[in-house]
C-alpha cells in the first residue's frame, strides 16, 4: 500500500471515532439527582455541571430570572433532565461538541441565519502555549469552547458584546465592547495567566482594544526562543514570487541567487528548512540546501526563522531553521483567484534564445529531445553503460539538439486559485478543507560579462573577456489539498503538497579565450527540473484534565531533481550575417574543462524521505514557600529514514572538419563531420540508505517573570556506515598492497560518535509585559550530507570549475545569544541582538587549481554578530496621512574568522606503521566571513496602507561577501550582491473583494557581480603575510577581475485578485 493510501485510511480511521459521536443531547445517559420545591435555570444548570463530567455554557444573571417549579428527578438521564428544562424556560440547548453544553438565551430555531459576522482567535497561556477546552461565554448566553490548538469561533449579529474567557487554574478574563459588524470577522487572541495556589476566582476586565493588543504581544514575545518572521500579509506587500525571494527581508537573512538562504553568517549548508514541521532534503546534487525558490509565495501562512535551539527541535542547526508553513485548516468559506503578468525591460518583446522547445516546457517538463537514450527515468549508471554500448554501430547515440532557436519573448505570467471549505460542525467539532493550484512562466535575459572557462581579458575589460546574455525560461507549478478535523480534544490534519519546476538557463556569447582563440562562441545550456512531492499526516490531543498533550507527525516527501542533457560548447566561430548576431558559424571545438570537445551531461538525484516524531506534554505545578513555579514538562522521540541515489553521466562530443568549414552549430556536430561521442566509464553512482533516531527532555519552567526553557537531545546516526566518500579513500590507500598487507582505517571510521547528546537553555526575563531580555546557550552538529559522502565528480557552470566531493567530517557549534526586544504596538518590535558561534571543522567549498572546487573542513571559525529591528507604526500621531504610515528595518553586522587547514591521510602512525592518521596542517587565521555571508546586510521598508489604496517600498543591500574561499585567500571569489529598490502600489476594488497590484522589480537597475581582487600594488597580501582590510575586499572597478557579472534590468508586473 502506498504511503498516500495509507495516510488517507489512517486519516479517516483516525476520524472515524469523532464522526461516530454525533448525537443529540436527548441520548446523553449520566445519571443526575434533582429535587426541588422552587427554583431557577441557573440552579439546574449549575447543579447538572457540579455532577456530570460536561462543561455548561451560559448566563447565570439570565437563567436566574428564568422560574421553574417543582422539580424532582431520581437517577435521571442527563438528556431527559435536559429536555425538561427546554420545554418548562425560555432557552435553546444544544450539545457543542463531545463535551460541552451550551444553555444560550431565547427560543430561536436558525439562529444561525441571523448570524453577520465572527469573533475568531486563539486563546495561550503565558508560555504562547494554546489552551484547549477553555469555556466562552457571550452576555446573553451564546458560547463556545476553545478546541484543541486553542482555536475558537463566534458567530455573533452585529453589536457590542462582552465576552468572559475561563479555565481552571487560569484567572478567567472579561473583555467588553466587541464590537462585531457584517460579514466581518473581529479577531481576538487572549493569554490567560495561571492562577497559582489561589483559591479565591479572579477575574480580570478589560476592553476590546487593550485585550486584542495583549494577545497579539503574547503571540509575538512569548516564544521560547529567539525567533524573526514574516506573515502572509506582509509577503502579499511585496513583488517576492517565491520563498527564496521573501527570505531576504527577514532580519539577520540574505539569499543567494534568490534560492538559498544565508543565515547570520553562515551559509546554506549550515541552515535547515522545514516544511509544515517536516524537515526538507536538499534540492541540489552537490551542495547541501535547500532551493526555496519551488514553493509559491501564495499557499504560505507564515515564515518563521527560528535562532536559537530548544531539544525538541533537530540538532542539525547552525545559522537557523526556516519553518515555512502553507494554509491549513480554513476558519472560513473562501475562493480567491489571482492572474497576473509582468513585463521586464531587458526581455520582454525582444529576441529570446534557447535550444528548441516542444510546448511541454510550459508545464514544467524537459523537452523529449534532452532524453537519455530514448527516457528519463533511468536509476543506475550501469544500465545506463550497457545501454550505451548496445546502441553502438545502430547510429547516433544521441539527439543533435545543439542548435539554436530564436522566437520574441512574450510577457510572463502567473495564475493562482485557493478554495477553502468549512463544514457544518453538527455539534462536534469542525471540518475543512483546502485546495490550492499555481502557476508561473517565466523569460527573463540578463547581460552578462565572464572570465569563466578561460575567457580572461586584460585590464581594460576588467579582466573578463566575454560578453554575452543569459536567457532563463523557468516554469513552475504546484497544487495543495488538505483536510483537517479539530474541536474541544483533538485535532487531525491530512495535506498534500506537489511543486514541480523547470529552470533552463542558456547563457550564450563570444569572447577571447585565453588558452584558444581570440574568437571564442561558446553556450552553456543548464537545465534542471525539480518535483517536490509531500505528504503529512499529524494530530494533536488533549487527553484527561490535567492538561496532557500528544502531538504525533509521520510524513513522506519524495524529492527528485534531474539535469537532463546539459550543453557546454565552444570553439573557433565565425560571424557570417551581421543582421542575425546570434547566428555563429564554427568550425572547430575547444576542451570544456572535464572533457575534450563538447561536453554533455546527464544527472539525477532522487531521494525518498520518512519522517515521524511523537511527544507529549505534560504541565504541572507546586510552590517553593510562597512562590510560585509554573512548569511543563516535554519529552518526545523522532526521526527519519532516507534513500538516496544519483547519478551523472559525462559525455564528450568530438569532430574530424579537415576543411576548417565554418558551419552552424547544428549542422557542425553530425557524423558527417566525424562526430564521435565518449562516455566516461567510471564515474558517479551512489544508493545509500540512512536514518536517524531522537529522543529529547525539555523543562519549561516560569518563576514570576523569569522563564527558562531547558534540556538535553540525544541523537543516533551512525555516519561512517553511509560514507561512500571513506570507502573511495580505503580503496585508494590499499589499492596494489593486497590482503594481508592492508592499512587500518579505524581512526578514520571511528571518527564520528554514533551517539551525541545536545544541550540548550533559553532564558526569558519579562521587563513589562511588552518587553523581554533573553540569554540562550545550545550545541548543535551539521553533518555533511549523502551526497557529500560520495566521490562525485560534476562541472558547475556557476562555480566556473569542477566540483569534487572528498572525505569530511561533522562541524559542532557552540552558540551564545543576547537580545533585547520590546513590542510598543500591535505589529511593531524594536530588538537588539548579539550572538556568537565558535565552529569546529567548519565545511567551505574552496577553489583549488585548474579551477577545481573541493568541500573542506577548515580547523575553526569563529562569527560575532550583531542585529537590530524596527518595525513602527504611526497611528499613535492622529494625523489623517501620517497615522497609515508604518517604516520597518533591520541592519546586521557580522565579524568573522575563519582558520583553514589542509587535511592528509596519507599519514602512518609510527609505531603502527600499517595504522592511518590524520595529519592537519593549520594554516594562518583569517579575517572574513565563511563562504555566502557578508559583514553588513540591511533591510528597510515604508508601507502606507488604507482601505482602498496601499503602497509598500523595500529595500534590501548586502554588502559584498565570500563567494569561494581560495588556499590563497588573496584569490578568493566574492560577489556583490544586487541591491534592490522594489515598490507595490495596490488598489482595493469592489467593496475589498477585489485588488489591483502592481509591482516594479529593482528599481535602480543593480546589477551583480563576483570578482576577484587584485592585489598587484601589494605584494605582501600577495604573499599572505598581511591581511587585507574590509574596505579593500570590496569591488573595485577598473582594478579587480570580474568573474561574472549579470544586470537583470527592471520588472514590471501587474497582478489582478478576486475573493469570492
Amino acid at each position: 500500500m502506498s504511503f498516500k493510501l495509507l495516510s488517507l485510511f489512517l486519516l479517516m480511521m483516525g476520524s472515524s471515532p469523532f464522526l461516530l459521536q454525533a448525537q443529540s443531547y436527548i441520548s446523553l445517559t449520566e445519571k443526575v439527582q434533582l429535587q426541588s420545591v422552587r427554583t431557577n435555570a441557573a440552579a439546574v444548570v449549575k447543579s447538572l455541571q457540579d455532577q456530570t463530567s460536561y462543561t455548561f455554557i451560559y448566563d447565570p444573571e439570565y437563567l436566574t430570572q428564568c422560574t421553574l417549579s417543582a422539580v424532582k428527578f431520581d437517577g435521571a438521564p442527563l438528556g431527559k433532565v435536559l429536555q425538561y428544562l427546554d420545554q418548562h424556560a425560555p432557552v435553546d440547548i444544544e450539545l457543542t461538541n463531545n463535551r460541552t453544553i451550551a444553555v444560550r438565551k431565547g427560543k430561536a430555531e436558525k439562529a444561525a441565519v441571523k448570524v453577520s459576522g465572527r469573533v475568531t482567535g486563539r486563546i495561550v497561556d503565558s508560555k504562547n502555549e494554546p489552551l484547549p477546552g477553555v469555556t466562552i461565554v457571550v452576555e446573553g448566553g451564546q458560547g463556545a469552547v476553545s478546541n484543541v490548538d486553542g482555536s475558537y469561533e463566534l458567530q455573533l449579529e452585529p453589536g457590542k458584546y462582552t465576552l468572559t474567557f475561563s479555565y481552571i487554574s487560569f484567572d478567567s478574563r472579561k473583555v467588553t465592547d466587541v464590537e462585531v459588524t457584517s460579514k466581518e470577522i473581529t479577531p481576538l487572541n487572549i493569554v490567560l495567566k495561571s492562577s497559582g495556589s489561589r483559591l479565591k476566582e479572579v477575574t480580570v476586565t478589560g476592553n476590546y482594544r487593550k485585550s486584542s493588543i495583549e494577545g497579539l504581544y503574547a503571540l509575538q514575545k512569548n516564544n521560547a526562543g529567539i525567533t524573526d518572521g514574516i506573515s502572509s500579509d506582509l509577503i502579499a506587500r511585496t513583488p517576492d514570487k517565491n520563498v527564496g525571494e521573501v527570505l531576504k527581508r527577514v532580519s539577520g537573512l540574505s539569499t543567494l541567487d534568490n534560492k538559498y538562504v544565508v543565515v547570520r553568517g553562515l551559509s546554506e549548508r549550515y541552515n535547515q528548512a522545514s516544511l509544515n514541521g517536516q524537515l526538507m532534503p536538499s534540492t541540489e546534487l552537490n551542495r547541501k540546501n535547500f532551493s526555496f525558490d519551488i514553493i509559491p509565495s501564495n499557499v504560505i501562512e507564515n515564515i518563521t526563522v527560528i535562532k536559537t535551539l530548544t531539544p525538541d527541535r533537530s540538532a542539525e542547526f547552525g545559522g537557523g531553521l526556516v519553518e515555512v508553513n502553507t494554509v491549513d485548516i480554513p476558519s472560513e468559506n473562501f475562493l480567491n483567484i489571482s492572474v497576473g503578468g509582468s513585463y521586464n525591460d531587458k526581455t520582454t518583446g525582444k529576441t529570446f534564445l534557447s535550444l528548441p522547445l516542444e510546448g511541454k516546457e510550459y508545464w514544467a517538463k524537459a523537452s523529449d529531445h534532452r532524453k537519455l537514450l530514448g527516457k528519463f527515468d533511468w536509476k543506475d549508471r550501469a544500465d545506463i553503460i550497457s545501454a550505451f554500448d548496445a546502441s553502438i554501430g545502430k547510429g547516433e547515440h544521441f539527439n543533435n539538439n545543439y542548435g539554436i532557436t530564436s522566437f520574441n519573448a512574450q510577457p510572463s505570467t502567473n495564475y493562482q486559485v485557493s478554495l477553502g471549505r468549512v463544514l457544518p460542525e453538527h455539534g462536534k467539532g469542525q471540518f475543512g478543507v483546502i485546495l490550492a493550484a499555481n502557476y508561473r512562466n517565466t523569460l527573463a535575459t540578463q547581460d552578462v560579462v565572464m572570465s569563466r572557462a578561460g575567457f580572461e581579458g586584460d585590464k581594460s575589460m576588467d579582466y573578463a573577456a566575454f560578453r554575452g546574455q543569459r536567457y532563463g525560461f523557468t516554469t513552475n507549478l504546484g497544487g495543495m489539498a488538505g483536510i483537517g478535523f479539530r474541536n474541544e480534544r483533538n485535532r487531525i490534519g491530512f495535506q498534500s503538497i506537489y511543486q514541480r519546476s523547470l529552470d533552463q538557463q542558456l547563457v550564450s556569447g563570444i569572447g577571447q579565450s585565453a588558452a584558444y582563440s581570440a574568437h571564442t562562441y561558446a553556450y552553456f545550456d543548464m537545465t534542471g527540473v525539480t518535483g517536490l512531492w509531500q505528504n503529512q499526516l499529524k494530530g494533536e490531543h488533549s487527553i484527561g484534565h490535567n492538561g496532557l498533550k500528544v502531538k504525533w507527525l509521520g510524513s513522506y516527501t519524495q524529492l527528485d531533481r534531474q539535469r537532463p542533457d546539459n550543453h557546454f560548447f565552444a570553439g573557433n566561430y565565425l560571424d557570417t550575417d551581421n543582421n542575425y548576431p546570434n547566428n555563429y558559424n564554427v568550425d572547430y571545438l575547444f576542451p570544456i574543462n572535464v572533457t575534450a570537445g563538447a561536453l554533455r551531461t546527464w544527472s539525477r538525484a532522487r531521494e525518498n524521505n520518512y519522517s515521524w516524531d511523537l511527544s507529549a506534554t505534560q504541565p504541572f505545578k507546586f510552590n517553593i514557600g510562597a512562590l510560585p513555579l509554573d512548569n511543563t514538562f516535554k519529552l518526545g522521540y523522532g526521526g527519519w529514514s532516507k534513500n538516496r541515489f544519483f547519478y551523472v553521466i559525462n559525455t564528450a562530443n568530438t569532430i574530424q572538419n579537415p576543411g576548417q568549414n565554418y558551419l552552424p552549430v547544428s549542422s557542425l556536430m553530425t557524423p558527417a563531420n566525424g562526430l564521435e561521442t565518449k562516455l566516461e566509464r567510471f564515474g558517479d553512482n551512489y544508493n545509500r540508505s540512512a536514518s536517524l533516531h531522537a529522543v529529547y527532555g525539555m523543562l519549561d519552567n516560569k518563576i514570576g517573570d523569569f522563564r527558562l526553557v531547558w534540556g538535553v537531545r540525544g541523537e543516533y546516526y551512525n555516519l561512517n556506515n553511509v560514507n561512500a566518500a571513506l570507502d573511495v579513500l580505503d580503496q585508494d590507500l590499499n589499492r596494489g598492497r593486497g590482503e594481508d598487507n592492508k592499512l587500518d582505517l579505524s581512526g578514520l571510521r571511528n571518527r564520528e560518535p554514533n551517539f551525541r547528546l545536545f544541550p540548550s537553555a533559553n532564558l526569558t526575563y519579562s521587563l513589562t509585559p511588552s518587553m523581554n531580555l533573553r540569554l540562550a546557550y545550545a550545541e548543535s552538529i551539521i553533518r555533511p550530507d549523502l551526497r557529500e559522502m560520495s566521490g562525485l565528480r560534476e562541472y558547475d557552470f556557476e562555480l566556473g570549475g569542477t566540483y569534487y566531493s572528498t572525505y569530511v567530517t561533522s562541524t559542532t557549534i557552540r552558540h551564545y545569544d543576547f537580545r533585547y526586544e520590546w513590542y510598543p504596538g500591535p505589529g511593531e518590535i524594536v530588538s537588539f541582538s548579539l550572538f556568537y558561534k565558535k565552529m569546529k571543522n567548519p565545511m567551505e567549498i574552496f577553489k583549488e587549481a585548474n579551477n577545481e572546487f573541493r568541500l573542506r573542513n577548515s580547523k575553526e571559525a569563529k562569527n560575532y554578530g550583531l542585529e537590530i529591528e524596527l518595525r513602527k507604526s504611526f497611528q499613535f500621531t492622529g494625523v489623517p496621512v501620517l497615522r497609515n504610515i508604518t517604516l520597518s528595518g533591520n541592519f546586521t553586522y557580522l565579524d568573522s574568522r575563519v582558520t583553514p587547514m589542509i587535511v592528509r591521510f596519507d599519514g602512518t602512525d609510527p609505531d603502527n606503521p600499517r595504522k592511518v592518521v590524520i595529519t592537519e596542517n593549520v594554516l594562518p587565521e583569517e579575517k572574513r566571513p565563511q563562504a555566502g555571508a557578508s559583514n553588513y546586510m540591511v533591510n528597510a521598508g515604508l508601507a502606507y496602507d488604507t482601505k482602498p489604496v496601499s503602497f509598500n517600498l523595500v529595500y534590501n543591500y548586502v554588502t559584498n561577501r565570500m563567494y569561494r574561499a581560495n588556499e590563497i585567500y588573496a584569490l578568493s571569489l566574492f560577489e556583490r550582491p544586487l541591491e534592490s529598490l522594489d515598490a507595490q502600489l495596490a488598489f482595493h476594488l469592489l467593496k475589498g473583494k477585489g485588488e489591483l497590484r502592481l509591482n516594479v522589480s529593482n528599481l535602480l537597475n543593480s546589477f551583480s557581480l563576483v570578482y576577484i581582487n587584485r592585489f598587484d600594488d601589494d605584494p605582501q597580501i600577495l604573499a599572505g603575510s598581511k591581511m587585507p582590510t574590509t574596505k579593500r575586499l570590496l569591488y573595485h572597478a577598473g582594478n579587480d577581475a570580474i568573474d561574472y557579472k549579470a544586470s537583470p534590468g527592471r520588472t514590471f508586473s501587474l497582478t489582478a485578485s478576486y475573493k469570492f
